[in-house]
């Protein structure tokens, strides 16, 4: 296999060159070592061979000192909903390191524009990564897109104001196994923001394979089945008896609950709030619009206790990746990005709305101008333009343009993922 190369001038003060490249199947160990020590953890036995499963060797870079992987990165391509629904393929970036004694010397930098470019040339319109630190991305072009919420409801006051029609099933593993992957595919393409999963992933997740140095986390799961007999949910989560002079006290966690229907989405949350023993919900990485308050007597009883960005994107082809989505309203702007790497600027007229689009490069009077990262912030519907506008991340050149944009972009349903990478 034939490695990318990108190589620095040995300092005086360093013992061998830097380089950076894609890495060989040889290579995976100290890859492996190199990426748990920047996330602050040792690798257990077996994962290097374990995590060869998981990887593309194309797509999996490491930064060296002669021969030590002294940085990691790498990305793979996965589906992404965009407001439509539609779809795009997305080059997902992930497991970023650099050795804590080999910061500040340009390896992070080279290792991320090195993978962009790649995957520009691959043609995937975008890319998207989950950020360790806040600050980082931003000069590469991502910009957050999506949010995350968590949730604790206070079972005290929770009192509901309608039955589902359904049923709510424990089950074990495997049945979830077999079960689950469907369902969430049929969610997945109709929620702006989320991705794919792959077997493996299923698999790792749901405890059917052996995975070097996991610890399981022992908890349960259910389906929710309708009237006629769909599955159209699930629920995975944990929980412990906990007690106050007597009196429970305990704490459900959920750890994923994905639905198809308005049904299953009430049927698995009030089944979570009647388990007996527990006094406390909590949930993350859930919608920062989630409707449970509206299925309730006392809204109040929900509370988001946490919103943080989650997904980050980076528009690496403007015109792909503008026509494949849709718009609220139908309209036209000239838009003119700016890009710091040179991927992905230029000028671009857009025609837009509920039924297509397209985008192309064009001469024509720019509407607006502003950065590529703020055009991934805005790319899912989720982040308002005239707050972006409002920070200076937005030069208006004609009347009303900001608006017309904030109106077209924005998605109806707002985006989601539950998935980390």
């Amino acid at each position: 296999m034939t490695a990318r190369k990108i190589t620095k001038k040995t300092s005086r003060t360093g013992p061998a060159k830097l380089t950076v490249r894609t890495i060989t199947s040889s290579e995976i160990d100290g890859w492996v070592r190199s990426k748990a020590t920047g996330f602050l953890s040792h690798p257990a036995e077996g994962e290097g061979e374990y995590h060869l499963g998981d990887v593309d060797l194309d797509r999996t870079w490491g930064a060296f000192e002669g021969t030590t992987c002294v940085g990691t990165l790498r990305s793979f391509a996965t589906p992404l909903t965009l407001p439509g629904p539609t779809e795009v393929t997305s080059a997902a970036l992930t497991n970023v390191t650099v050795a804590p004694t080999h910061r500040r010397r340009g390896l992070l930098t080279k290792m991320i524009t090195s993978d962009l470019r790649a995957s520009a040339d691959r043609g995937e319109p975008v890319g998207i990564l989950i950020a360790s630190e806040y600050p980082i991305y931003g000069r590469f072009g991502y910009g957050a897109a999506v949010d995350a919420a968590s949730y604790t409801v206070d079972l005290a006051n929770v009192r509901f104001r309608q039955q589902s029609s359904g049923h709510v099933e424990l089950v074990d593993l495997a049945t979830l196994r077999r079960e689950a992957p469907p369902v969430y595919e049929r969610f997945r393409t109709t929620q702006p923001g989320s991705i794919g999963r792959s077997d493996r992933w299923w698999d790792r997740t749901l405890e059917q394979v052996d995975v070097p140095g996991a610890t399981a986390v022992k908890g349960y799961q259910t389906i929710y089945m309708s009237r006629e007999g769909e599955v159209q949910g699930y629920l995975r989560y944990t929980a412990a008896p906990e007690w106050d002079l007597m009196r429970p006290k305990g704490t459900l966690n959920i750890a994923e609950l994905v639905t198809t229907s308005p049904d299953a989405y009430l049927g698995l949350w009030r089944y979570c709030c009647e388990v007996d023993l527990v006094t406390r919900v909590q949930a993350g990485d859930r919608c920062i619009h989630e409707p449970l308050a509206w299925f309730l007597e006392d809204g109040r009883a929900v509370r988001q206790s946490g919103r943080f960005d989650f997904i980050w994107v980076r528009v690496l082809d403007v015109a792909a990746a503008l026509s494949a989505r849709r718009y609220l309203t139908k309209g036209r702007l000239v838009i003119e990005v700016t890009d710091g790497q040179g991927i992905a600027g230029g000028r671009f007229a857009l025609d837009g709305g509920p039924d297509g689009a397209t985008c192309t490069s064009t001469n024509a009077t720019a509407d607006l101008t502003l950065p590529v990262d703020t055009l991934g912030s805005m790319y899912l519907g989720g982040m308002s333009l005239l707050a972006l506008a409002d920070a200076g991340r937005v030069d208006e050149h004609s009347s009303g343009a900001v608006m017309r944009a904030d109106t077209m972009f924005r998605s109806p349903v707002t985006p989601w993922c539950t998935t980390w990478f």
